[in-house]
């Protein structure tokens, strides 16, 4: 909660400090643009398609975990039903299979979080490094003093001055392969 107050201020600050310095921008008018990444993101048809993607990804391992998971159950079933009719060697081997495989699902498990915490991670920071020069190339040529990112604290904006739907136009312009 401090930490988005002092944020808040920070930001007051530096807009009256720009504010004040007309010599900053042409005729002493300040400009501020406001975007939120994660609305950048969820309307451009790129980073919808990174969405799928990671969607997609996920549901694989999801799919296969669970089939597993559902196969187990049913060796746990069988283990309850048949234990007092099996010889002492068989329900030895089996809960020696049941606690194998129940390791394995653990380890691929584990895998799979780390897996797609990597896929994500390789799909979505190239994207924020081109919307981070995306940003630069239009603060500069729309004349901005200041864009900020609404998701990082700003507690009000004139939604005139939301770029999110300009960044995410421009942004599937130069991936036109996602339309």
């Amino acid at each position: 909660m401090l930490s988005k107050m002092l944020k808040t201020l920070l930001i007051c600050i530096v807009a009256l400090l720009l504010t004040a310095q007309s010599g900053i921008c042409k005729d002493g008018a300040v400009k501020i643009g406001v975007m939120n990444l994660q609305k950048v993101l969820a309307i451009s048809k790129t980073g919808l398609a990174v969405k799928i993607s990671v969607t997609k990804k996920f549901e694989g391992y999801q799919t296969k975990l669970r089939t597993e998971e559902e196969s187990l159950m049913a060796l746990k079933d069988e283990i309850e039903k048949k234990s007092a009719v099996w010889s002492e060697d068989v329900k030895i081997r089996k809960e020696r299979e049941f606690k194998r495989r129940v390791q394995d699902l653990e380890d691929e498990s584990a895998y799979a979080s780390n897996d797609m915490k990597e896929y994500e991670k390789g799909q979505v920071e190239p994207l924020l490094k081109e919307l981070e020069t995306l940003i630069d190339e239009m603060g500069k040529a729309g004349g901005y003093t200041l864009i900020l990112d609404t998701s990082k604290g700003v507690l009000y904006q004139d939604e005139a001055i939301d770029i999110s739907a300009a960044l995410a136009a421009e942004l599937d312009k130069r991936h036109p392969e996602n339309k």
